[in-house]
């Protein structure tokens, strides 16, 4: 497996965080280090923890370079390019939520980002400890709202009214501005419900007090203080909901209702096939490598395992996640491409690693079904690489569904490209594994297909 290189945070005036094989280390900053180890030590802090809300924390003070944290590490991490709009929502409301439960115990959250939150499963969790701090008292403002609606609310609301996907801000770390989305709606757009209160207002004062000046920031008394932030709180969380709504359909998000190429009687013989094998091998954890809606993702998750599940369609990944949470199983969605995966980004692409990096070799078991022949036809991946490609990502065990040439959906995908792809068969795929894996067993399905079980060499 080839390590990440471990590039320290350095936008946090409070502290710097280096990942290391098996923590996550924070530096705490000396003149950070008062509040940083008070709100350790809290209660607030402990009842999030509780709660699974907030990252785990231990304090190493004895190390020469001053005060840590240690954290532990998120098995894959995933960033907000690759969620569904309801882990955009669920994020945004695990933030609203401890940020309204802080201004109650005297703190508040001073940063409000997407970035800010990791997912475990289908749970989102809030991984940076330093963003909390003491509130002042007598004031009704929230420093991180601008914060807030760039990153997590605008992108939303643009989804919703302009079809601008959520994967854009993978170039977009802080967000969109306003004025900026302002000059991308119609006229419409700007006073309609969605758009008017946290875009087109925002321009129209901003513009007002370019014209007359900033108004001064008046102090209220500890009590109408919190009951603003509250009611502010609650408005955006309302506004927030009705951005995420509405989701798009999709061919596959409809995939096990409307497939042809499986009767009930050969699909129940693959879930029977898969299902002896996964409480045969009880892997720990299992990568499902386009998960669809997650049939397969459950049936792994049910039976003790740590799933992740990629999905590069929307529809299905959204549905996916849903179920996830709604079962409360141990299946984590990422929304992408493996055959165009996330690239590393940042400074030096050293702030957000790549996905394949995130994946190499942490899986005792790889799921395969029904992908092989898009990567071969839609993508025109070579049959070699993406064998390849598996061996980088399991540790054990891989599954892989073959689709023979003879399979409707293959000569539907093939598009008269026959002298590349037509001559394709069972031989050529056991060729390209004989190198790195060794089969185990193998079964053909009423509708041809065949399910094979490898073991990876040592």
């Amino acid at each position: 497996m080839t390590a990440a290189r471990a590039i320290p945070t350095f936008r946090d005036p409070s502290g710097s965080l280096t990942l290391k094989d098996d923590s996550a280390v924070r530096l705490i900053h000396p003149a950070a280090r008062p509040a940083a180890l008070e709100f350790i030590g809290s209660e607030f802090y402990r009842r999030m923890l509780r709660r699974g809300d907030i990252v785990a924390t231990r304090v190493d003070d004895d190390s020469a370079e001053g005060l840590r944290f240690l954290h532990p590490r998120i098995p894959v991490p995933s960033y907000p390019w690759e969620w569904t709009p309801s882990q955009w929502l669920a994020a945004a409301e695990l933030t609203l939520s401890l940020c309204e439960e802080a201004i109650a115990e005297g703190w508040i959250l001073k940063d409000a980002t997407p970035l800010n939150i990791l997912f475990v499963g289908p749970r989102p969790v809030l991984v940076d400890v330093l963003s909390f701090e003491r509130r002042d008292t007598g004031s009704a403002l929230w420093l991180a709202y601008g914060q807030y609606m760039r990153t997590f609310l605008l992108p939303l609301v643009m989804r919703r009214l302009l079809g601008w996907e959520l994967s854009l801000s993978l170039f977009r770390r802080d967000g969109y501005e306003p004025a900026e989305v302002y000059r991308s709606l119609h006229w419409r757009q700007r006073l309609s419900r969605a758009a008017f209160w946290p875009i087109t207002l925002p321009v129209w004062l901003e513009q007002r007090q370019r014209a007359g000046g900033h108004p001064a920031l008046r102090r209220s008394d500890p009590d109408t203080a919190l009951r603003v932030l509250q009611g502010m709180l609650k408005r955006l969380r309302k506004r927030t909901r009705f951005a995420a709504a509405g989701n798009a359909a999709s061919n596959w998000a409809a995939y096990r209702e409307t497939r042809t190429h499986y009767t009930a009687q050969e699909n129940a013989q693959k879930q029977e096939w898969m299902g002896g094998l996964l409480q045969e091998l009880q892997p720990a954890n299992v990568l499902d490598i386009g998960a669809n809606t997650g049939e397969f993702s459950a049936l792994a998750a049910n039976m003790g395992a740590d799933v992740v599940a990629l999905e590069r369609d929307g529809a299905a990944a959204e549905i996916l996640y849903s179920m996830s949470r709604e079962c409360r199983l141990s299946i984590q969605t990422i929304q992408a491409d493996i055959a165009r995966p996330t690239p590393a980004v940042g400074w030096d692409n050293g702030e957000s690693s790549g996905l394949l990096t995130r994946l190499e070799g942490r899986f005792e078991l790889v799921l395969m079904l029904a992908v092989l022949h898009h990567l071969l036809l839609a993508d025109q991946i070579p049959l070699p690489r993406i064998i390849e490609l598996c061996g980088q990502l399991t540790r054990r065990y891989l599954v892989i569904e073959w689709v023979p040439v003879s399979d409707p959906m293959y000569q539907e995908m093939m598009r008269g490209r026959d002298d590349l792809y037509g001559s394709l068969t069972e031989a050529d795929l056991l060729s390209a594994c004989a190198a790195g894996f060794q089969l185990l067993r193998q079964t053909m399905l009423g509708n041809g297909r065949t399910l094979f079980l490898f073991e990876k060499k040592r």
